[in-house]
């Protein structure tokens, strides 16, 4: 006999799907930042020189964070996660990385209702 004063089971399917996208929007933003930072980096090296490698190693952390939960959001497999992080050691494709994993981000985001501009997923 059920109990008739028992909760109603939740949906568990759903509650991950919501954690997935946490990390899209948050490895979204970081992404957007780390591009930021690599275009000040490189016109502060031009201004400052060599003391602009310190703003590059901050690009590159940052885009690695980024670039990590993102493709933990995604469903990417592990291999592909460690071959973007790897790419961000070569100049220019590591740009042209950061800004398709963004456009990736902001496809699902907006699939998924979030309203997304700029800098980023508005009303996180």
């Amino acid at each position: 006999m059920e109990n008739p004063y028992r909760s109603p089971a939740a949906a568990i399917a759903r509650e991950s799907a919501s954690e997935s996208l946490d990390d899209v929007v948050s490895g979204q933003k970081q992404v957007i930042y780390a591009i930021l930072l690599y275009i000040g980096a490189a016109i502060l090296r031009l201004g400052i020189g060599p003391l602009a490698m310190l703003l590059g190693l901050g690009c590159l952390v940052l885009s690695w964070m980024g670039i990590y939960r993102i493709g933990r959001g995604l469903g990417y497999p592990l291999w592909w996660r460690i071959v973007l992080l790897i790419s961000m050691l070569i100049p220019l494709v590591g740009l042209l990385v950061l800004a398709a994993l963004s456009s990736r981000a902001t496809s699902r985001l907006r699939k998924a209702g979030y309203s997304v501009g700029l800098m980023g997923a508005r009303d996180y």
